[in-house]
């Protein structure tokens, strides 16, 4: 299935910015969690540069990413303990594919809940795959109002995990990006499923 995404795919990896995105996640997440020998679930996770860093660190990876051009690349880097599923995130594919049956110990969604059209939706499935004490993390675009195109503000965040009965959220700001056309604060969410 094509996406608006696939036609991105191929110099994504070369745009260092998302190398620093996935630094600057990768960095925040190591002081929130402990990644040994974790069960993780990249949702989300383009090319893998995320999953690239947290390959070594934890026991196993399952990605997923509506792009397939996407999927393909990050199948491209042959990391050992990382399957792939192309394809977008539903209740039916939660039931019917074989890497969704177990549950992980974490979840990690870097600047992809921001775009979803169904966001509130989506945590509840992402709980859904998260075992008992298991942390989903989230890093997007900051809004600064509810109306906006791009991000999610700090107060749909909390609303929507809360809503979704995850425990123990925490909202912060934990870097910025910039470019040529300015710059964009990142906001990163947690919770737990409890």
């Amino acid at each position: 299935m094509n996406n608006e995404w696939d036609e991105y795919a191929e110099g994504w990896d070369a745009d260092a910015s998302v190398q620093q995105y996935a630094d600057n996640a990768f960095d925040e997440l190591s002081k929130l969690v402990d990644l040994n020998d974790l069960s993780v679930f990249d949702f989300g996770c383009g090319t893998g540069s995320l999953a690239q860093i947290l390959s070594p660190r934890v026991k196993d990876i399952v990605a997923l990413d509506g792009s397939s051009e996407m999927i393909n690349i990050l199948s491209k880097k042959k990391l050992s303990n990382v399957s792939t599923i192309s394809g977008f995130l539903t209740q039916d594919l939660i039931d019917s594919h074989p890497l969704l049956t177990k549950k992980f110990d974490l979840i990690v969604a870097s600047s992809v809940c921001g775009f979803l059209p169904d966001y509130e939706i989506t945590l509840g499935l992402l709980k859904s795959l998260l075992k008992i004490g298991g942390v989903f993390v989230q890093w997007d675009w900051l809004s600064n109002d509810d109306t906006s195109d791009v991000g999610l503000s700090e107060t749909r965040v909390v609303r929507a995990l809360k809503e979704n009965k995850y425990i123990e959220v925490q909202v912060k700001t934990p870097f910025e990006m910039s470019s040529l056309n300015g710059t964009m604060t990142v906001l990163m969410a947690s919770g737990k499923n409890a």
